[in-house]
């Protein structure tokens, strides 16, 4: 199944793509050359490279992402497309097809009967404490818990989808 990433919040890069491949490239497996036949591939389709790559040393990795998922139609075992411009004619696979190795139910809860001081976060119904939710933002691609929760602005219910063995226990 395609997951569609976009390339900017807030009209800013989010560096996704790069941030994505840095995941995969830190992984197991040899996936160089596959990164520069995606790469190649992306600069012929659109004529430029993909926005973070000069400075993709100082980029966390994104090893996982968030979906509303209302029919749970995410189970482990499936294939993942990642795709930018979904159902478009710009719309590309900028990496590998993988697998989903894992998937876990998250919630966020803005009613402050929990935490008063501001959102709770929970994984697989388990409050996740400061440290966890910071590790836990920075793999899905945001740089500070404020960015996350400048993203997700209200009440969320949905799935996070693993593409590798990590997940929140």
């Amino acid at each position: 199944m395609k997951l569609s990433f976009g390339t900017e919040i807030n009209h800013q890069p989010n560096y996704f793509l790069e941030k994505i491949w840095k995941g995969l490239l830190s992984g197991p497996g040899n996936l160089e050359e596959s990164y520069f036949n995606y790469q190649g591939r992306h600069i012929a389709k659109f004529g430029r490279s993909w926005d973070g790559d000069r400075f993709g040393d100082f980029l966390e990795p994104k090893i996982h992402t968030i979906r509303r998922d209302l029919d749970n139609e995410w189970t482990p075992g499936m294939d993942i497309q990642l795709v930018v411009n979904l159902n478009t004619l710009e719309e590309f696979q900028f990496a590998p097809t993988l697998k989903c190795q894992s998937v876990q139910r998250i919630q966020i809860d803005y009613s402050r009967l929990i935490n008063p001081l501001g959102p709770s976060v929970f994984i697989d119904y388990q409050l996740l404490d400061k440290h966890t939710l910071a590790k836990m933002v920075r793999n899905d691609g945001f740089p500070t818990i404020a960015d996350f929760f400048m993203y997700f602005k209200e009440d969320f219910s949905g799935n996070l989808i693993h593409w590798t063995s990590l997940s929140y226990d």
